[in-house]
């Protein structure tokens, strides 16, 4: 029988059990932790067979003594919740009908065995002979990166529900699950086909169980010293070189490093990628933008299996603004052309773009007609209710239209302040009126903006707008990341090892740059959206500087070095060269 990866609840446990095999699943709660001194208080068991796990034995046990303040604060089972329920002299003949000669399953089955044996005895029943399986020494074979094994770290590892636990029924669902969860691994990973291999395996030692001994043996022992502390791109592959993965890291050592040390303890995914992994390679960068921009580049590439993302070139769209009108509208377009025209974006898809063009058009009356309809000098219905002053007849100069579209713009580069507040009135006034719906939208809008504004510093950056120069320092505050950016594109990236390095930095740059008129290609938006993430992730530690009009290249470059100098001091401990 083949085995899914998805199995439904229970699935795993109940498909190696047979007619003959029957688990009941225990679990007690005590006045302490001596069976020999302290009683148990509570008894709950289940009963899993191949076809059902719907039968439950639960009963509170009158120990015969005091339960102890602090039992009571963890079980939440006080003196008086037991006083008037059966002694163990009774509970135990029923437990033991219900147990058997099922297989005894508990979470540390020796506490739980021997307060059972201890009451058995008081009761003067024979000591338990069942063949026992124990969930804590099966974790510790197939788990043993995960640091703890107790059922509450195995319940959030496994993202099982814990509310309610230290109450013996609700230890033995959780117990059950996990059980369940640590089947599925054995199957799935170590081939096991019976309950009785399941019981053996709690038994072997780590180095028979663990599948991914050799080869994981060699890659630490082979691959994982040669790896350097600096940021680049890794690729891990399979024996014949196929490329499985594509990764970036800040630190290559610490990052691959990772995926080989508590194996056991990484997601299914994770761990079916090291089980294929024989080999990895991997290429040095200066600096983790570099590093990202490869990332994805490598990724559209080389299509590996186990990366879920950035496989694709997205194309994102742009605000458009021709300048070459003299009465320009404000369109949507997704080619950035170098055509005399503002590019504003990128923005994240095509609805979002509608959006802001929507804001634009309601709030600021530009004209929406097309090049043919407004040639025909006759206003349209925009004109009729206000929202446009027919530049068609004659309604407005190019002068005071000029005005508006530097509304526009000073919006789109984030003056968001006088639209919003327009948004906010209608907004009110929707709500007056009942239209709830309508409200709710124009809310959506303020949210859009002002989140866009929080995390871009614009509702859509100017794609050839003037040069920027980005500094970020690193953590460690003597290194840091100069980027150069000019007519939508990454003209540089270096790596910055002094303050006095920046000057040069910047004016070198400016002096090799070579910017096409030709569009910007897909790979240059691509790299333009990771610069625009990364500078957000980073924005405690970045500044960026916008050249002056009027500015020189190396004035403006003297005044990054500058820029960056305060960076570097305002950094705790740093010490600036």
């Amino acid at each position: 029988m083949r085995f899914r990866h998805s199995w439904d609840f229970m699935q795993a446990i109940q498909h190696l059990l047979s007619s003959d095999n029957i688990l009941v699943v225990t679990d007690t709660e005590t006045t302490g932790l001596n069976a020999h001194v302290n009683r148990v208080i509570e008894v709950a068991a289940q009963r899993v067979t191949p076809i059902s796990s719907d039968e439950w034995f639960s009963e509170l046990i009158n120990p015969g003594i005091h339960i102890p303040g602090n039992i009571t604060r963890i079980t939440g089972i006080s003196t008086s919740m037991v006083y008037a329920k059966p002694g163990a002299e009774v509970v135990m003949p029923l437990f033991e009908e219900f147990l058997g000669d099922s297989i005894f399953v508990a979470h540390n089955i020796n506490f739980d065995l021997s307060f059972i044996n201890a009451e058995f005895e008081r009761a003067g029943l024979e000591r338990m002979t069942n063949q026992g399986l124990c969930s804590l020494r099966l974790a510790r074979r197939l788990l043993p990166g995960l640091r703890s094994k107790s059922l509450g770290n195995l319940a959030r590892f496994f993202k099982i529900p814990g509310e309610g636990r230290h109450r013996a029924a609700k230890d033995v669902e959780i117990t059950t699950l996990v059980l369940d969860r640590l089947a599925r691994i054995a199957i799935e990973e170590h081939k096991v086909d019976s309950i009785a291999e399941l019981v053996s395996m709690q038994s072997k030692t780590y180095a028979k169980v663990n599948p991914f001994s050799k080869h994981v043996v060699q890659i630490r022992r082979d691959v994982l010293p040669s790896l350097p502390p600096t940021p680049g791109v890794y690729y891990m592959q399979d024996g014949r070189g196929k490329t499985l993965y594509v990764g970036k890291a800040k630190t290559l050592s610490k990052r691959v490093s990772s995926y080989f040390t508590a194996i056991e303890a990484h997601p299914p995914r994770l761990r079916q990628l090291i089980s294929k992994v024989r080999t990895i390679r991997w290429d040095v960068t200066d600096t983790e933008l570099h590093a990202l921009v490869l990332e994805s580049r490598q990724i559209k590439e080389m299509d590996p299996p186990f990366n879920r993302a950035q496989k694709k070139y997205i194309p994102r769209p742009y605000l458009r603004v021709n300048q070459a009108d003299a009465f320009p509208s404000v369109t949507v377009q997704v080619i950035v052309r170098n055509d005399g025209a503002l590019y504003y974006g990128p923005l994240r898809n095509r609805s979002q773009a509608n959006i802001l063009v929507e804001i634009i058009e309601k709030y600021l009356p530009l004209r929406t007609c097309s090049t043919t309809e407004f040639s025909g000098g006759k206003h349209c219905v925009r004109a009729d209710i206000g929202r446009c002053h027919a530049p068609c007849e004659g309604g407005i100069s190019e002068s005071d239209y000029s005005d508006i579209i530097r509304k526009v713009t000073d919006f789109l580069e984030g003056d968001i302040a006088e639209i919003c507040l327009l948004i906010e009135a209608d907004m009110l006034r929707a709500a007056e009126r009942l239209s709830f719906e309508e409200a709710a939208a124009l809310r959506d809008w303020i949210e859009l903006l002002d989140s866009r504004v929080v995390q871009y510093g614009s509702v859509a950056p100017p794609v050839h707008g003037p040069a920027f120069i980005h500094l970020c320092r690193s953590v460690e505050a003597e290194l840091g990341t100069f980027v150069l950016v000019e007519s939508g594109r990454i003209v540089s990236v270096e790596a910055i090892q002094s303050s006095e390095q920046v000057e040069e930095l910047a004016f070198n740059a400016f002096a090799q740059k070579d910017v096409s008129s030709s569009a910007l290609d897909r790979i240059q938006i691509d790299a333009r959206r990771i610069l625009d993430h990364w500078l957000y992730v980073n924005r405690q530690r970045v500044e960026s500087i916008e050249k002056r009009p009027e500015e020189s290249e190396r004035a403006f470059s003297n005044r990054a070095q500058q820029v960056y100098t305060q960076l570097l001091s305002s950094a705790p401990g740093a010490s600036v060269q």
